[in-house]
């Protein structure tokens, strides 16, 4: 029994091997457990002391701030909360705190706390003050005694640790600052306006012929929102200071004009010189410098990067308006050759040369001026536009002018001299037209408008439903006539439009044409594969006008039946008309009545390929008057003038 205890003790570290224990009297081991249960019941006393001691302080100050507790000089221990926010109120209004200095480069500005409207949060502070020896427990009584039975060691010990380290070593809290942004984005905006500098484009003027450049220059602008984080931050923090403005750097869009003040000042350096070489001969049009600092444009030119450059271009319509005031003295016009056909020799001949023209090219040789231009020449040769004649004197054998093909005549027998004048006007409009293989003729684009300064003259002419004085009475001989050499020919007929009655100077109705530029045409096609000369002939001895068309006559027979009149109605009552220009007694017929009637002729073309075809010409016509004309006091037949509208 000895030896196993000795073994224990050895095992126990009680002592070292190989000695021998003392033997222990019984009455000593039980001194021995009774002085360590007594050590135990006195450490359970004291703990039991220390959590009812925590539970009686904490019941205590369950609604006191702890001692020790300071905020900006002021006591605040053993007050309550309403107590705690009121010290804090009346001692902190208005808030003593330090002045904030915004500070860039060399400027300042010194805001006090009334000029941020910088207060005090009585409850908020008076709050943070309470919570101190709180922070993990509760102002609930014996909740710190809790917290240590239930086992909550770390939250027990560290609220403890916060109230005695107060209790012995006071704790300083810094009070919870409010601030109006409002008024301190007020402060800052007037701030932001001495700051703010707008930047400085870069500029390219020219004065003169002095090209002026100006670099740009950056500008700033005060970042506000950056700024007010840093000044509310200083601000809460409660020491003032300084605090650095946030400025932003702003480039100026236009920052370089370097390259195009370089390449103005180039351009205007000499003047430029122009060449047109025409018929043969060479032209040079000098263009100074002040002129051409008219032509330049500064404009500028966006960049990828956002940025933009100043680049020069030329002013093309100021180049358009420059070159037009030299096309006159460059432009030939182009002539075609004005022919002639001989009956006799049955030839072709040149009456008038034909002449091939040369017309400055505008747009091109605006463009040709820009590109030079901008590519520092000096020297530029400008394009022409050549345009060879329709009817080319050298070609004439090639036309297949070498016959008669058709011809048509009518009388104007009767007609005052002005009729007679509008006619030869008309008909030497279209004396010599050349008609090219598969062209529309058309008469309005040969004879023009039909008006004083065209050459025509005061005649009758049918206006509606009555006969009057007016201009180009007598081109209707003409339309109608070649209308006739055109249907006599076989030619396909795109336009014609008949008279409102039957006029007696174009023999059988059916076949007239009347014209009313420009909405009422005349028109046919030259369907002979062949160049067509229309030959125009007034005999004025005979009254008779004549068209003859030239060409190759295709191989084919026209006919044209007679008139098929249906509809027939009797003329209107004569009309008798005053004329001043007429003796007393003189009476003047220059209208015939005529039947209204209804008029269809065919025209039935046989071509030597066996085809046969058919077409109708027809017309409408009113029934009207006969027309007279009468000097003053002339007796007239009795009831003349009852016929009179």
């Amino acid at each position: 029994m000895a030896r196993l205890e000795t073994e224990r003790r050895v095992e126990a570290g009680w002592m070292l091997p190989g000695a021998h224990p003392r033997p222990v009297p019984a009455a000593g081991r039980r001194a021995h457990w009774g002085a360590w249960l007594f050590l135990i019941l006195a450490a359970g006393l004291l703990a039991l002391a220390a959590a009812l001691g925590t539970a009686f302080y904490e019941y205590h100050f369950a609604n006191l701030i702890y001692p020790g507790v300071e905020m900006a000089g002021i006591p605040l221990g053993n007050m309550t909360l309403d107590e705690a926010s009121q010290a804090i109120q009346d001692a902190l209004t208005p808030y003593p705190g330090q002045p904030i200095v915004l500070r860039y480069e060399t400027q300042r500005w010194v805001l006090s706390p009334a000029d941020l409207g910088v207060g005090v949060d009585a409850q908020a502070s008076a709050a943070q003050a309470f919570s101190v020896g709180r922070r993990h427990g509760s102002s609930q009584p014996g909740q710190g005694l809790s917290a240590y039975i239930t086992g909550q060691w770390q939250a027990f010990w560290s609220d403890l640790s916060d109230q005695w380290s107060a209790l012995c070593f006071d704790r300083i809290i810094t009070p919870t600052i409010s601030v109006n942004e409002g008024l301190a984005d007020y402060q800052l905006l007037h701030i932001a306006q001495e700051v703010n500098e707008a930047p400085e484009e870069g500029l390219l003027t020219i004065s003169g012929l002095d090209v002026i450049a100006t670099p740009g220059r950056a500008g700033r602008m005060m970042d506000i929102d950056s700024t007010r984080a840093a000044l509310l931050a200083a601000v809460r923090a409660g020491n003032g200071g300084d605090v650095d403005l946030v400025v932003r750097q702003m480039p100026p869009l236009v920052t370089s004009v370097d390259q195009a003040a370089a390449k103005a000042t180039a351009l205007l350096s000499q003047p430029l010189t122009l060449s047109v070489a025409s018929q043969g001969d060479t032209q040079h049009f000098a263009v100074d410098r002040a002129t051409l600092r008219q032509w330049l444009q500064i404009t500028p030119v966006g960049q990828p990067d956002g940025s933009v450059q100043l680049g020069i271009q030329i002013k093309q319509d100021y180049v358009d308006e420059y070159l037009k005031g030299i096309a006159d003295q460059v432009n030939h016009p182009v002539h075609d050759a004005l022919l002639d056909f001989d009956d006799t020799t049955q030839q072709l001949k040149v009456v008038a040369p034909s002449q091939v023209g040369e017309e400055l090219d505008l747009a091109g040789s605006t463009q040709v001026i820009s590109a030079a231009l901008l590519s520092g020449q000096r020297q530029i040769t400008l394009p022409l536009t050549i345009r060879q004649p329709a009817i080319d004197m050298n070609k004439i054998g090639e036309m297949g002018i070498t016959e008669l093909v058709s011809e048509a005549t009518t009388g104007f027998a009767g007609s005052t001299s002005g009729r007679v004048h509008n006619i030869i006007n008309a008909a030497s409009k279209l004396n010599n037209a050349v008609v090219a293989p598969g062209q529309e003729f058309s008469f309005d684009k040969y004879v023009g408008d039909v008006t004083m300064a065209n050459g025509f003259v005061d005649s009758l002419i049918i206006a509606g439903d009555r006969t009057e004085v007016g201009i180009g009475g007598g081109v209707c001989q003409v339309s109608t006539t070649i209308f006739q050499a055109a249907a006599r020919g076989g030619f396909p007929i795109t336009a014609r439009t008949p008279h409102s009655y039957v006029v007696g100077y174009y023999g059988k109705p059916g076949l007239d044409a009347t014209i009313y530029t420009p909405d009422v045409d005349f028109r046919f096609v030259n369907d002979t594969g062949h160049y067509l000369l229309i030959k125009t002939e007034v005999n004025t001895e005979r009254s008779q006008l004549t068209f003859r068309f030239y060409g190759t006559r295709p191989n084919r027979t026209v006919e044209i039946s007679d008139p098929t009149i249906t509809n027939v109605t009797p003329p209107l009552k004569s009309l008798y008309q005053e004329d001043a220009t007429l003796g007393p007694g003189i009476i003047r017929q220059v209208d015939y009545a005529n039947s209204g009637e209804d008029v269809v002729v065919t025209r039935t073309i046989d071509n030597a390929n066996g085809t046969v075809k058919q077409d109708q010409f027809v017309s409408h016509y009113q029934p009207w008057r006969a027309v007279y004309l009468y000097g003053p006091g002339t007796e007239l037949p009795a009831g003349a003038l009852d016929s009179t509208p």
